[in-house]
């Protein structure tokens, strides 16, 4: 695999009538590593008899051989999307990796080192980096609010589905890219090959470049991930730049009813005959690698109904295989929870407790327990989405989750396919015996169950012949069981359960209950 040192790399920039993007290119060479290796493709959209040459079509002198460009009057224009295939038509020449940003960029030192180790981070031979990057204020006022990821926001008034980038604090950088359903068009940076076989479509015109782009790449068989740090910065300042719809507003209109006909269609919402929507639609259709509806699945929308958060809700996943049995009331009702995030996090349906910030601590401690133990292989008893443990179970040589909610499962196993070392299955801990591991861990599971039922899954989990058990402990709590579902604080070495004294207590978060994850061996009890 080529290095940074030595790679090529081509930037894509589509300016419209833009002043700053001289002072983009300037910036992005200034900063790059290795800038030798950068060829940069720019179409310059302006108006000749207003728009003054100085101002809009710099390039730095001693990189002008490195610019590969053309200028055209934005008569000829018809939106970004045509602007961005055009670049990659007229001057991609098979560069190792690709890059698009706006014309209005700012760049941290070393940017092009960065993101070729970040992709290289990723555990994916196709994968794609993208976010909404943070912002800067012209001409240099940068503003590093934490590393940005993307959700779904909402459907605006044409039914096109819009991200919106979300930010988590700079220390809880998480070691890698982080897993993403969504692109954004303000840095989207990955292998050469996306040029080729997932080309931008011209005939898109604005909105839904981004929702568009998200399921063709996912469905060509590219994961996208969300960088894990702060690399550029856009520009999002209501200034004098002018739009294309500001200079087009008789045709604007048109190009944007025809945009919106063709996302539908491609997007399986609405089928279109039109020949002028439907123009080259093969060339810039879906994937076959993976379905539409696995993506709806993964990204957990439902394009057509105009949902968010509606995983599970239309049947599509597969049920768990018992429909009788003392597994059915624990999996309807945490498949209900599930459903309707009635834990109330808005980074993960696992709840507050599995929030990325929340487990900073209790991560490093985790991994610094799990290496003396010798842990290699290691059960997730209650895995539920790995919003945290992702962050650590790449290391493992096995990393198997178990969870009763189906979706939970059908969902984990697109989202981390790309780790041979994850395995993901339905089963029921209070019912069913778990394969054996160097550890098993049943974190914040336990804490849900009536006493009873934590009791039968302790002599699973003793079945399992597990090395250790690492669950999680209230040492000073005096147990009173609580219903299905419902939290409690559970003290595991008083009765009903009766364990030993743990090995090891690892402080979990901060709570008035002095929470743990206790460390015991299994054989010694």
């Amino acid at each position: 695999m080529e290095s940074a040192q030595t790679a090529t790399l081509f930037v894509s920039i589509a300016s419209y009538r833009d002043s700053e993007c001289p002072w983009t290119l300037i910036d992005l060479f200034a900063k790059a590593s290795h800038p030798e290796r950068i060829t940069v493709g720019v179409l310059w959209q302006i108006l000749p008899e207003e728009d003054d040459d100085a101002t809009f079509l710099q390039v730095p002198p001693e990189r002008a051989g490195q610019v590969r460009g053309r200028v055209i009057h934005i008569a000829d224009s018809r939106g970004a999307c045509w602007a961005r295939h055009r670049i990659q038509v007229e001057f991609y020449q098979g560069e190792r990796y690709y890059l698009q940003v706006d014309s209005h960029t700012r760049f941290d030192p070393g940017w092009d080192v960065q993101l070729i180790d970040m992709l290289h981070a990723c555990p994916s031979p196709k994968a794609v980096l993208s976010t909404h990057p943070n912002k800067y204020i012209p001409p240099d006022e940068r503003f590093a609010r934490g590393y940005p990821y993307l959700r779904a926001k909402k459907f605006n008034r044409d039914g096109i589905l819009v991200p919106q980038g979300e930010y988590v604090d700079l220390a809880d950088r998480p070691p890698s890219p982080r897993p993403s359903a969504f692109v954004g068009g303000g840095l989207l940076f990955g292998p050469g090959s996306l040029v080729t076989e997932v080309p931008y479509d011209p005939y898109l015109y604005f909105q839904g470049e981004e929702i568009t782009l998200s399921a063709r790449l996912w469905t060509h068989g590219y994961d996208l991930y969300s960088p894990n740090g702060v690399i550029l910065y856009h520009d999002y300042t209501d200034r004098t730049r002018r739009r294309h719809w500001d200079d087009h507003k008789i045709d604007w209109g048109k190009l944007q009813r025809h945009s919106v006909a063709r996302l539908e269609h491609l997007l399986e919402i609405r089928a279109s005959t039109d020949p002028e929507v439907l123009q080259e639609i093969e060339r810039h259709g879906l994937g076959t690698v993976r379905t539409l509806a696995e993506y709806e699945a993964y990204a957990d929308v439902d394009l057509r109904r105009r949902r968010i958060g509606t995983r599970g809700s239309d049947g599509r996943f597969p049920p768990h295989p018992p429909t009788t049995g003392p597994s059915v009331e624990i999996r309807k009702l945490f498949t209900r929870i599930h459903q309707e995030n009635q834990w109330g996090a808005n980074e993960t349906r696992s709840g507050s407790g599995s929030l990325v910030s929340a487990t900073a601590d209790l991560r490093a401690r985790l991994q610094n327990a799990l290496n003396p133990l010798g842990v290699r292989t290691l059960v997730d008893a209650g895995c539920g989405d790995l919003n945290w443990m992702a962050l650590l179970s790449h290391a493992l040589d096995l990393y198997l989750g178990f969870d009763v909610v189906p979706e939970i499962i059908a969902h984990n196993r697109t989202l981390f396919a790309a780790r041979k070392n994850h395995c993901f299955n339905v089963a029921d801990i209070c019912h069913e015996v778990l394969p054996r591991s160097d550890a098993l861990l049943c974190r914040n599971t336990l804490t849900h169950l009536p006493d009873e039922l934590g009791v039968q899954a302790l002599r699973h989990f003793k079945r399992s012949e597990a090395r250790y058990l690492i669950a999680t402990t209230f040492p000073n709590a005096t147990n009173q069981t609580s219903r299905l579902g419902h939290w409690h604080p559970v003290n595991l070495t008083a009765p009903p359960f009766g364990l030993p004294q743990p090995l090891l207590l690892i402080p979990d978060g901060k709570s008035r209950h002095q929470r743990f994850l206790g460390v015991w061996r299994l054989a010694e009890w």
